[in-house]
């Protein structure tokens, strides 16, 4: 019983003598004294400078309290002369008692006014990087010493603060932690508002969650994981997004991550999912599920204060929907079975970002059907722009081309482009080196097939195309109807192009149009002129009779349509034009205009005396009559030519007279025959 008075004496002393002691500190011991010595470690440690101008207040019983500010940290060299860290008030508390026993237990630690710049310079270094002043390697901790052991936090709270890096910025950040202690939960909560680019709408977030740690500190889990924020583009335009989880784990020591359901919303559109990964430390590699709701994309646009495109198809652009899973890695991202629903259009398959770094990317893509058409501007919605210099319209458009990196396959199973329609297309697209190729593409096309080749250079300053095509069997009546709203030519047959452009745009490739093409049509007609009834006008002034009865029938049939085109600078020029029909073989050359559409061709139609599939001689020609042919492709003018027929008339008479006698009259006649 003595012994325990003894002890209690002596323990009631020793408190007394540690209360008195620190007592003697707390008045003896002024901590701004000791401001200059923590000023230089920090500048030997760093190598930056710290700012201390506040007062230094220092508390020691029951806890060894600590408060300061406003302070900040300097930037190193090569950066911004802003500062890297800087606060109004920071206060932190540790117990004394576990302190002593060499565990460090944090009381509540309150951050007010903390304004953090992350920077990266033009070398790629960041401000946040604190490698050691000299690069000497750390000295290790002394050989038997107790190390201390974080134990406990009471709370964590950071007040009207702000964090940037470059144009990011997050600002009225308020966080608060609770009690961090292993095999409890603690409960976060953070407001913040995000800044994402000058000038642009911010976006106001709050989050809430429960976070618990692993005894062994190496893992953790949130649950019940809230995120809502609003974004206010105009007084008409709010864009709302939510994200919630009810679990996720981490395994910091195995590094993995597991997230069994998240869902996610973006204004109008829901998304949910899942998501797994590991390596989440050295090198994260994720995956997961997605499925994207059925949605509006018009909607979503103007509830984000952005205005819909303009459409020809009022109801295109407001259905969207898609599933499939996703991988991601430092290196690569990709998307795997793939279904995609927009409108009436499904798109199925996978596509990869190869290479993050370049954006290389790979895809093998199958499209059921799609009217491209339904997305086009309507007709007249925007006034022509005034027509810039080739070398600048196509610097202006070829965007991207330059730094393309494609390798993949598209499969259509129907689709409409600019009013043509087409059915089992598919095609290979490859782009490296600023050389887009799209090769080989191959389709059905108006009763017949389509085959292509089409490269585009953007190397040169002007790019530059390249058209190998062939469309065979191919009904170019509908064709022509679909294409120009023509109804010009008719007839079943094959089409042969090989032709290089510059430039991108319609009128730029019509403009610089070099190459070849060759044309045979069968059992067709030309619309729009009566080749037959000008012809037979023609051959009664040859007989001196009374013009035919009756009209023209507006069209010239013919069995066999036979050119070929040398094309230069958008002028196409033909030396062998054939149109055969059973009474009629025509023959001739001109040229057509592709940018202006101005037609100049000249031919020669030979009336057989019977019908005939043979070729025109003279035994079976019963008159020769040239026609010239002008306009335009779409207001054709045809005309025989009158000296011609007067030339025809005489050179028929001057045959029926002998040689003496024909020259005499060809001297009379020597100025019709000119």
């Amino acid at each position: 019983m003595r012994i325990v008075r003894i002890t209690g004496i002596a323990l009631g002393a020793l408190i007394v003598l540690i209360v008195l002691a620190l007592l003697a500190v707390r008045l003896l011991v002024n901590p701004n004294d000791f401001k200059p010595r923590i000023v230089s470690a920090v500048r030997d440690a760093t190598g930056r400078e710290l700012s201390l101008p506040g007062e230094l207040q220092l508390g020691v019983f029951p806890w060894v309290a600590v408060e300061f500010g406003p302070a900040s940290l300097g930037n190193p060299p090569g950066f911004s002369a802003e500062p890297f860290v800087a606060v109004k008030h920071v206060a932190m508390r540790v117990r004394l008692l576990p302190l002593l026993r060499k565990q460090l237990q944090i009381g509540r630690i309150d951050v007010d006014g903390l304004e953090l710049r992350l920077q990266k310079n033009a070398q790629g270094k960041t401000n946040w990087d604190f490698g050691s002043k000299t690069g000497a390697a750390e000295p290790p901790p002394r050989s038997g010493a107790a190390s201390a052991s974080l134990q406990d936090l009471a709370g964590l709270q950071i007040k009207d603060s702000r964090v940037s890096y470059q144009d990011l910025v997050a600002e009225q950040l308020n966080l608060e932690i609770g009690r961090i202690h292993a095999g409890t939960t603690t409960p976060v909560s953070l407001r913040v508002r995000l800044i994402t680019a000058p000038g642009s709408a911010p976006l106001d977030l709050t989050a809430r969650c429960s976070f618990s740690a692993s005894a062994e500190g190496d893992g953790f889990a949130v649950t019940k994981l809230e995120l809502t924020g609003t974004r206010v583009q105009s007084a008409t335009a709010t864009t709302k997004v939510a994200f919630n989880a009810p679990e996720l784990t981490a395994d910091l020591k195995g590094q993995t991550l597991s997230v069994p359901a998240f869902n996610a919303q973006l204004a109008g559109a829901q998304l949910g999912g899942s998501l797994q990964g590991t390596h989440v430390v050295d090198a994260p590699q994720l995956g997961g599920t997605f499925k994207l709701m059925p949605a509006s994309p018009r909607e979503l646009l103007a509830s984000m204060g952005t205005q819909p495109p303009p459409t020809r198809d009022a109801k295109a652009l407001t259905r969207l929907s898609g599933a499939g899973t996703f991988e991601y890695s430092p290196r690569a991202a990709a998307l795997k079975g793939l279904e995609l629903h927009l409108d009436d259009s499904t798109l199925r398959g996978n596509l990869a970002v190869t290479d993050l770094k370049t954006d290389a990317l790979s895809f093998d893509l199958a499209l059921d059907q799609i009217d491209f058409d339904r997305y086009r501007p309507p007709v007249g919605a925007a006034s022509k722009p005034a027509a810039a210099p080739p070398e600048r319209a196509a610097e202006s458009q070829d965007g991207g081309l330059k730094s393309l990196l494609l390798n993949g396959t598209l499969k259509v199973g129907r689709a409409a482009i600019a009013n043509l329609k087409v059915t089992q297309l598919s095609a290979t697209v490859t782009a490296r080196n600023a050389v887009l190729h799209i090769a080989p593409i191959s389709a059905q096309f108006y009763g017949g097939s389509y085959t292509g080749d089409v490269t585009i250079d953007s190397r040169p300053r002007v790019p530059t195309l390249k058209f190998e095509q062939s469309m065979s069997n191919v009904d170019v009546g509908p064709l022509l109807l679909d294409f120009a709203k023509s109804k010009r030519l008719s007839g079943r047959g094959t089409v042969m192009t090989n032709l290089t452009a510059q430039g991108l745009d319609g009128d730029a490739i019509l403009r610089t149009l070099d190459g070849h093409a060759t044309a045979t049509l069968n059992n067709g007609a030309i619309e729009g002129f009566d080749l037959w009834f000008e012809v037979n006008r023609a051959m009664t002034l040859i007989q001196k009779q009374s013009l035919p009865a009756g009209s023209s029938s507006g069209r010239t049939r013919f069995d066999v349509f036979k050119a070929t085109a040398d094309i230069n600078n958008g002028v196409a020029s033909s030396r062998d034009l054939t149109i055969a029909s059973q009474n009629l073989r025509v023959t001739g050359a001109g040229t057509v205009n592709l940018a202006s559409e101005a037609l100049d061709y000249r031919i020669n139609a030979a009336v057989l005396k019977q019908a005939t599939t043979g070729p025109a001689t003279a035994a079976n020609t019963l008159a020769t009559i040239p026609v010239n042919i002008t306009g335009s492709l779409s207001s054709p003018k045809i005309a025989p030519d009158l000296q011609g027929v007067a030339k025809a008339r005489v050179e028929q008479e001057l045959g029926k007279h002998s040689d003496e006698l024909r020259k005499k009259l060809q001297d009379q006649f020597k100025g019709i025959l000119r």
